[in-house]
């Protein structure tokens, strides 16, 4: 059921009262649909493997960063560990071809 709704997904775009003729993409989930945040979750789960992180009191994990919808603060005790964090994050991303804005 999934792959079918994935399977050569065709978007168009309305301005005003004109439509575009549909096109194929390619890549993301599908805009409006209920499971695409489910898929999303699936694909960004291991954004932080390998990501040091920070000691938080009372807790017995480091926590590597903070993640909504598809924004990510990275955290770090210094700014080598964070550099480090941002390498690992941007090798991350060309591996699954999703773009890295650092600026933000």
């Amino acid at each position: 059921m999934i792959k079918g709704n994935y399977d050569s997904p065709k978007i168009a775009v309305r301005v005003g009262n004109e439509v575009s003729n549909p096109t194929e993409y390619l890549c993301g989930v599908r805009q409006g649909c209920p499971a695409s945040q489910i898929l999303f979750d699936f694909y960004i789960n291991d954004i932080f493997k390998g990501v040091r992180g920070v000691r938080v009191p009372g807790l017995t994990s480091r926590i590597p960063g903070l993640l909504f919808a598809d924004d990510a603060v990275l955290l770090a005790e210094s700014s080598a560990e964070l550099q480090t964090a941002l390498n690992t994050i941007t090798e991350w991303s060309d591996t699954w071809e999703m773009a890295v804005n650092a600026s933000k």
